[in-house]
């Protein structure tokens, strides 16, 4: 009796070493898929060959080699962004599905279409601003002024015989360029494009454009078009004799928050912390990358790599800023 007592107490004992190796196996067999593990769709609010797209692909093309698999560009333009953010939005939070934005659909775009509800705080995590570039304000080359003062003096004394073209309503060249006309007293016809207007400069069907450096700097250096003015504090190495919108008027682009922008990746609010994380840590890295560096500089901008909270507080600022001259000017869809 007493032996069948002992063989059963240890039984129970190494039952119970079997039960614990069990749990203790558990977490490896039910631990969470490194991220990612499929490929990630990138929707970029802009046409293809437009100069956010051009940027959105440098980095891209480095997160797929340095996560293991690919980072696809999924292009949705159109509403100003909009378009590109309510794709995302219809999506799982689950980090397969990013938005890659700029400072006018975070900061213009949701009070340019206030029935949408667009809310760049509620809607979305930051992950990294990766750059910042200037824009440079682009006419054709047939065109009878070839700076920022011989513009002006010519809409001047031509009231709305000139257009400019613009990425849609509500769009950061359109907001520019009208903010720069009520500043300087100009009359000009705005011509609203769903793609990338230059193609239309160059020969001439519309006069002039705000463009990003990244697609307008090569643009002016084949001749393609004339650059007039440079957006920001400063001249860029790239184009030394075109001069800044505040060199023609002190203030005109204030901080170069008027013209301006900077790119940055967002992920659905609801999306796993570590998978932000996992992200930011490498967006940090390929900015800052010296490969990465270079091929910025060719389109006159910065790789900065930010934190998330970093990002968050330039969209609150922006918002802000931006919401205040939308009412002024009154655009709206």
């Amino acid at each position: 009796m007493e032996f069948k007592k002992q063989m059963d107490r240890r039984s129970f004992v190494l039952g119970m070493g079997a039960g614990m190796t069990g749990v203790m196996a558990a977490p490896s067999v039910f631990a969470a898929d490194p991220y990612p593990n499929k490929a990630v769709r990138v929707v970029v609010p802009f046409p293809p060959g437009a100069n956010v797209d051009v940027v959105a692909r440098i980095f891209t093309d480095k997160l797929t080699k340095e996560m293991g698999h690919p980072f696809v560009v999924e292009n949705r333009p159109g509403a100003g962004g909009a378009l590109g953010w309510d794709t995302v939005m219809q999506r799982p939070a689950d980090g397969y599905s990013l938005f890659y934005s700029v400072r006018s659909i975070m900061g213009i775009t949701p009070h340019v279409y206030p029935k949408s509800k667009l809310d760049p705080v509620k809607d979305f995590t930051a992950i990294s601003q990766i750059c910042t570039l200037p824009h440079v304000l682009i006419a054709t080359p047939k065109a009878p002024f070839s700076n920022m003062k011989e513009l002006v003096e010519y809409a001047r004394a031509n009231p709305g015989k000139l257009d400019y073209a613009s990425l849609g309503v509500g769009s950061h060249p359109h907001l520019a360029v009208e903010y720069w006309a009520q500043q300087l007293g100009i009359k000009i016809n705005h011509i609203p494009y769903t793609g990338n207007p230059a193609i239309d400069v160059m020969s001439g069907t519309v006069s002039i454009f705000l463009e990003g450096s990244g697609t307008a700097v090569p643009r002016v250096q084949s001749g393609g078009v004339k650059a007039l003015a440079i957006t920001g504090g400063s001249r860029i190495d790239s184009l030394p004799n075109v001069g800044t919108v505040n060199e023609y008027k002190a203030g005109l682009d204030e901080d170069g928050i008027i013209g301006s922008t900077w790119h940055g990746f967002f992920a659905r609010k609801g999306t796993p912390d570590s998978f932000v994380a996992e992200l930011n840590k490498q967006m940090t890295k390929i900015a800052q990358d010296r490969d990465t560096v270079k091929r910025l500089t060719e389109f006159a901008a910065v790789g900065t790599g930010t934190s998330a909270e970093s990002l968050n507080a330039v969209i609150a600022k922006d918002y802000e800023f931006f919401g205040n001259i939308v009412r002024n000017l009154k655009i709206a869809t």
